[in-house]
């Protein structure tokens, strides 16, 4: 017996590797036989450089992205979930890794996905400098996969932000999010199981595929830049939990951040998902971000000037609400 008979097929696995060192633009070296090296003189530019590390993966919207036919996002909702949370640091990205595993590799399916996943690194200046591929016959069916990552950043430890130093009267300034990113698709897929509901379906301007499969936003660079020419008391990426699982991981106990619901227009597909599948309010709103991607604290006296960096960047943003006294919560009001 081969080990091709038990479901593993070595030459396909090598055959996604060559595929991979011919579109990620590294030098040979970079990629060593068991493990990547990477050059640190970028540390030199920092008085006290400090790593900032995360992985993190997509979730289910990989089970709908396969089920609709859509994968070349999804390199991007890695890189995504990945970059946001060392930006809530202002870290700037030094290299990631990828975990792709399968039930039976599929090269068109796996090179779509990675290409996605490469083009994404090299956009944020972030190579991708090696990972693993597994094919577990037995242990993931015959047409799933799942994909995970890992991230490594750099910042001076002098900007870093502390919950210490948030007070009652900072505000919070929200960018947006587009669309659901990559977090409660085990409800939306329910939803879109109970409904009965096709990915062609017509939703203002798109379809659902299109809604739904968007891609995460990328607010790594972004922040990077804010953290390096303001003073950010503390920031927070909006995953699953939403706001109030997220935000209430980075103010101090003796304070709350109180959200005016009503600062910002709440996207029409998360009122769509919430008609159609009877979800309660306060359900959506700790699954979803609804709306709100990132959140950076700021003091009143920072706001007006970063408000207008943002202006100058062409970005959108919102006061979404304010720190107040409390018990360490996130009110919504």
């Amino acid at each position: 017996m081969l080990y091709r008979d038990s479901g593993v097929d070595i030459d396909k696995g090598d055959s996604l590797v060559d595929f991979l060192r011919k579109i990620i633009k590294l030098k040979p070296e970079n990629i060593g036989p068991f493990a990547a090296i990477v050059d640190l003189k970028v540390l030199k530019e920092y008085s006290e450089p400090v790593l900032v590390a995360s992985t993190d993966g997509i979730g289910t919207k990989i089970d709908l992205a396969i089920q609709w036919g859509k994968l070349e996002g999804l390199g991007y909702d890695l890189f995504a979930m990945c970059a946001n949370d060392i930006g809530v640091y202002g870290a700037k990205p030094l290299f990631f890794l990828d975990y792709y595993a399968t039930g039976h590799l599929d090269l068109e399916v796996s090179k779509s996905v990675l290409r996605s996943l490469v083009e994404a690194c090299e956009s944020f200046n972030c190579p991708l400098v090696g990972g693993e591929t597994a094919e577990l016959p037995g242990l993931l069916e015959k047409g799933k996969f799942d994909i995970a990552g890992f991230i490594v950043g750099v910042q001076e430890k002098s900007k870093l932000p502390n919950p210490s130093k948030v007070k009652p009267g900072d505000l919070l300034l929200g960018l947006p999010s587009t669309g659901v990113h990559s977090n409660g698709y085990s409800l939306v897929r329910a939803i879109i199981e109970k409904c009965g509901l096709q990915a062609d379906y017509k939703l203002g301007d798109g379809t659902l595929r299109e809604i739904l499969l968007k891609p995460t936003r990328i607010y790594v660079s972004l922040a990077e830049e804010v953290f390096r020419e303001f003073d950010i008391k503390g920031a927070a990426h909006i995953t699953g939990g939403g706001i109030p699982g997220n935000l209430s991981r980075v103010i101090p106990k003796d304070c709350d951040a109180v959200i005016d619901k009503s600062s910002w227009e709440v996207p029409e597909i998360f009122k769509f998902l919430q008609e159609k599948g009877e979800v309660p309010d306060g359900e959506m709103w700790r699954v979803f971000n609804m709306g709100i991607g990132f959140i950076f604290i700021v003091s009143k006296d920072e706001l007006k000037d970063l408000a207008q960096f943002l202006q100058n960047k062409g970005e959108s943003y919102y006061v979404i609400g304010e720190i107040a006294e409390g018990s360490g919560k996130v009110v919504l009001k």
